[in-house]
């Protein structure tokens, strides 16, 4: 759950970490299929303002045994620190929260966006798969998949199909992803709308199951081109809420509302639905020339959280030689926001303050985590490769990511009057790569 804590990181490490291992591929093709491939990479991400970093190494070996009979590992471990948004709101006023456990806390001064400092984690991820024919002009692929973190364990199996037509000119493709999750937050999950400062809020484990399916087709258009069509379908159920996030609780003044007895703020923990069904469609198009390729995708998203996005991506890969080539990169994101993202509760409109310690939520589901909020996201980079030889090379890739938010205006009046609610972020990505057969 930690890793999912930052929606530029969520975000930025995902391209990234499908960009780590893909490049390897130009040396990877006119080597002999026999030895191993070994695709080794390392991503440093850092986004501004002292926020969160984060260190990925990736290890991922290959063996194609012929007659593609392929076998494919991977291993990945991501460690991070720094500071990550809890979802409360920026004030005029200096903000106390507790830690999850309820065991420390951390002060946000006025006028900054409440961070926890504390935010920290190692991710340990492997996967593995296997590949081989399974009829005439049809292959079957079956793996599996383990995520493990302090406070989240994920287990994942999946299978694909995909047959050859048209003298192998058309692939059509069906794959199957079931994961089953198990959530452990720090000092037990809360209970939605509960307060921050209710030691007694706080259940057990909790626990979440996924079900992805995708099929597609694969269309060779020409000598030099080849298209790409997908469709998805994913539907999740169980515990959907980040039990690290919380909302602020204002007045009808517009003021946080402070308990006398303890001194502190009111914050509520959000909730979510308890289950999300989403679709996608995606496009890919490929272009080779005698040596340099274009590579040019978009996809769109939608959910019944009411979330809908758009991601249009473009790669070239532009050869200088028989060592170097170079590869920019361009990437645009937006997304629309959940219905049930609010950057703070109103009394009278989503809460009824009852007492500073007696708030009765009048709305199912809320949260202020920015990942739900509406925000557009542009990534820029460019990759520099050296092939070493016939069986290896080396490359590094620099990126830079931006997202600007698309937040509700704060109030007039009160505690946030004139602050920014969602902030804008951005993060600097730099991965270096080396791919061998051994």
């Amino acid at each position: 759950m930690q890793l999912k804590k930052s929606k530029g990181l969520a975000l930025a490490l995902a391209q990234a970490s499908a960009a780590l291992l893909g490049s390897a591929a130009h040396a990877a093709d006119a080597a002999d299929t026999n030895p191993w491939l070994v695709d080794t990479a390392a991503l440093y991400y850092q986004e501004a303002d002292g926020r969160v970093q984060a260190a990925e190494p990736v290890v991922s070996l290959k063996k194609d045994f012929g007659d593609e009979h392929i076998l494919n590992l991977k291993a990945v471990v991501d460690s991070l620190t720094g500071a990550s948004p809890n979802g409360a709101a920026p004030a005029n006023v200096n903000q106390t929260f507790t830690g999850p456990s309820g065991g420390g806390e951390y002060t946000t001064a006025a006028g900054a966006l409440p961070l926890d400092g504390e935010f920290k984690d190692t991710r340990v991820a492997l996967s593995a798969s296997w590949q081989q024919p399974i009829a005439e002009n049809t292959r079957g692929t079956i793996g599996g998949n383990v995520s493990s973190e302090f406070d989240f364990l994920s287990v994942g199996v999946n299978g694909a199909l995909a047959r050859d037509f048209n003298n192998k000119n058309t692939t059509l493709s069906a794959g199957l992803n079931l994961e089953f999750d198990s959530i452990k937050p720090v000092g037990g999950a809360p209970t939605p709308f509960a307060r921050m400062d209710d030691d007694g809020n706080k259940g057990g484990d909790d626990t979440r199951t996924q079900y992805d399916l995708v099929v597609g087709v694969t269309q060779v258009l020409g000598r030099h081109s080849l298209l790409q069509l997908n469709y998805g379908v994913s539907a999740s159920s169980g515990y959907h809420n980040d039990p690290y996030k919380v909302l602020s609780v204002l007045d009808t003044g517009n003021n946080l509302v402070l308990d006398p007895s303890n001194g502190y703020y009111q914050y509520l923990f959000e909730n979510r639905p308890d289950s999300r069904l989403r679709h996608s469609l995606f496009a890919e198009y490929k272009y080779i020339f005698t040596e340099n390729v274009i590579d040019v995708s978009a996809r769109f998203t939608s959910d019944d959280w009411g979330i809908t996005s758009n991601t249009v991506d473009a790669k070239y890969f532009w050869s200088l030689g028989e060592h170097w080539y170079v590869e920019p990169h361009l990437r645009w994101y937006t997304q629309t926001e959940a219905d049930f993202y609010k950057p703070y509760l109103q009394d009278g409109v989503d809460v009824n303050i009852i007492a500073p310690d007696d708030i009765v939520a009048l709305v199912s589901e809320a949260s202020a985590d920015p990942r739900l909020g509406a925000f557009d996201a542009t990534t820029v980079g460019l990759k520099v490769g050296y092939r070493l030889g016939r069986d290896s090379e080396l490359s590094m890739r620099v990126e830079q990511y931006d997202q600007q938010a698309s937040a509700p205006a704060a109030p007039a009046t009160g505690n946030l009057a004139g602050q920014q609610l969602m902030p804008d972020t951005s993060a600097l990505m730099v991965q270096f790569g080396y791919s061998f057969h051994w």
